[in-house]
């Protein structure tokens, strides 16, 4: 999308503002680094001039060195200026960067999930954080090409006023070739934008499959099934398409550049022309020839770059226009909304709740119809793809039905906070992250001085990972996670699982979810885990979702979902008896799971 004029403007508003709020100094750092930049190369012109003058007019040798070392000393000084300044803002610009990359961080945390989760999502986050940390950035290349606006601006006010004496056709002669440069440089920027909206797919596609290759479970897949070819030739699949796009990039910039260098070579050549001829008129003399070629050179520089950098501020904008796109895509919690009341109980309603992805011509969830009183354990079991996580997700808030609605105690969920909302589910699911921080802090998400202790060691003990905790060197304050700590501690399926368990029972939120977080244990240690998880809920009301049947025979009732429907609903007796779906599913995994003839 292109940005309109009023849009472009607004961008750069945008982040002025955002620039003069985080860092004032800056604005002080270019006040000084932009005099010195015209500075140096206006005194290095001026310097033959002057000396020529002098000898011409035999002044004496003292005021020959008094005019040359001031000189010097002015050229030294801006030299010195301009580069110290330039770091000072470089430290300025990771400033403004890291602070949008807080925003881009903090809107990551709060948006919808399923924004986060779909693709059309993940690549308004990539396309966001090409703001933040791409050549195009609104914090380091933003203030380059603010300077680099600022010095062609006054650079070419500076040149006009030195280069009063010369003709105004020889001015416009630049000023239209540099205009023709202008639009050659709008070609480029056009095929650069065009580029990296095509690009954009593939380089997310070559993004997963780099990340992928260097994650260790995802390696070990690779390896036992050898699939390295395979992993190759689809990126080499991507990267062909990557190079394809590229390559038609690259023959609009052959062409603009080899057009721009023989503009400006028969721009530079007519204005040296006319400087000799002016010269021998005795328009000028030999000395201001010499004065006058150098600012010419600079001046026909100057509006080069003010086209150049033109084009690389439409860039920026165009990046922060995707950027606060991002920011300001509205979030379904993000109104003001009362807390949830605290009550002795939470009872769970589905209230014909539909559910499609977006871009999704089908439907998730077709329907849901169902209610858990308080207190009750309630198995979702099914086939995979049934909808079980999805189901999970809608009740946890993570998800907005399509239509339908989500009831607790009889309230709409939609009508409260979403942050209080949270705070009614412990959930632990499949695919479950522990951080590379202390085992303290990954069962109590808590800053250390936060931490309850004694909270802490009661709930590893009801979870049967004391014992464990307290033979570790650092017992509760070990690090976890190997892949950044060398000396983390390293801990089986069953003792992760257990440390989870641990984590619900410190957040002692009342309602319970599983998400088939056992999947990867055998079925004798899952059952274990789960009536673990059953003894340990307190009453609460609680979900247990499991691919084995065998593992939620415990619960008060059991939903079979079949095609994001619920084909069956009842307990586990009443499910055997109707000889249904449920019965069949339970009968063939039954078999695989025999012990000496009888059933688990």
């Amino acid at each position: 999308m292109k940005p309109q004029r009023g849009q472009t403007l607004d961008n750069v508003v945008y982040m002025l503002r955002n620039w003069y709020k985080w860092h004032k100094r800056s604005y002080l750092y270019i006040s000084a680094r932009i005099p010195a930049l015209i500075a140096v190369p206006m005194l290095s012109a001026f310097a033959p001039k002057v000396m020529m003058d002098s000898i011409q007019a035999q002044v004496s040798v003292s005021t020959l060195v008094l005019r040359v070392a001031l000189l010097c000393l002015g050229i030294a000084g801006a030299s010195w200026i301009a580069p110290f300044m330039e770091q000072k803002l470089l430290g300025s610009s990771q400033i403004l960067r890291m602070r949008y990359a807080v925003l881009s961080f903090e809107k990551t945390m709060s948006a919808d999930f399923v924004d986060v989760e779909s693709l059309q999502g993940r690549e308004r986050l990539e396309r966001s954080g090409t703001f933040v940390n791409g050549n195009y950035s609104g914090a380091q290349h933003f203030c380059d090409v603010v300077c680099g606006l600022s010095q062609a601006v006054f650079g070419i006010i500076t040149s006009v006023a030195l280069l009063y004496k010369l003709p105004v056709f020889m001015l416009a002669l630049i000023l239209v070739t540099c205009l023709l440069g202008f639009f050659l440089d709008q070609a480029t920027y056009r095929a650069d934008k065009r580029t990296r909206e095509d690009s954009n797919p593939l380089l997310l596609k070559f993004n997963y499959f780099y990340r992928t290759s260097h994650e260790f479970p995802a390696g070990k897949d690779v390896r036992l099934y050898t699939l390295g070819d395979w992993f190759l030739k689809i990126t080499a699949d991507v990267l062909k398409g990557y190079t394809k796009i590229m390559r038609r990039f690259l023959k609009v910039t052959y062409t603009t550049s080899a057009l721009q260098a023989l503009l400006y070579a028969l721009r530079d050549g007519v204005a040296y022309f006319f400087l000799i001829r002016a010269v021998q008129d005795g328009t000028i003399t030999v000395s201001d020839f010499i004065f006058y070629f150098g600012v010419v050179a600079g001046f026909s520089g100057y509006v080069s770059q003010l086209t150049y950098q033109y084009n690389q501020l439409l860039r920026c904008t165009l990046e922060c226009q995707k950027f606060r796109d991002y920011l300001e895509t509205p979030e379904k919690g993000a109104a003001e909304k009362p807390a949830f009341p605290d009550a002795e109980g939470y009872s769970v309603e589905f209230c014909d709740v539909h559910f499609a992805y977006r871009d999704s011509e089908t439907e998730t969830i077709k329907g849901m119809d169902f209610k858990v009183e308080r207190g009750e354990n309630i198995a979702i079991v099914g086939e995979n793809g049934a909808g079980k996580t999805t189901a999970i997700k809608l009740l946890c808030g993570l998800y907005a039905p399509t239509s339908g609605e989500i009831r607790i105690n009889g309230a709409r969920a939609e009508d409260f906070s979403q942050d209080s909302y949270f705070d009614l589910f412990s959930v632990v699911f499949q695919d479950y992250h522990f951080l590379p921080v202390s085992i303290a802090k990954n069962v109590t998400l808590q800053n250390e001085e936060e931490i309850d202790r004694d909270k802490l060691w009661a709930c590893l003990t009801k979870a049967g990972i004391r014992e464990k905790i307290e033979s570790l060197p650092d017992r509760e304050n070990t690090l976890m996670d190997k892949t950044v700590h060398k000396n983390a501690a390293d801990f089986s399926g069953g003792e992760k699982q257990k440390i989870l368990l641990a984590r619900a029972l410190y957040k002692g939120a009342p309602i319970l979810i599983l998400d088939e977080p056992t999947a990867a244990l055998d079925p004798i240690a899952e059952n274990e885990l789960y009536l673990q998880y059953n003894a340990l809920s307190g009453g609460k009301t609680s979900f247990f979702i499991s691919h084995r049947l065998s593992s939620t025979r415990f619960c008060d009732k059991i939903l079979f979902l079949s095609d994001g429907k619920i084909a069956e609903y009842g307990t586990h007796e009443e499910l055997m008896a109707k000889k249904g779906k449920y019965y069949q599913m339970y009968q063939l995994q039954s078999y695989y799971y025999r012990e000496e003839g009888d059933a688990i």
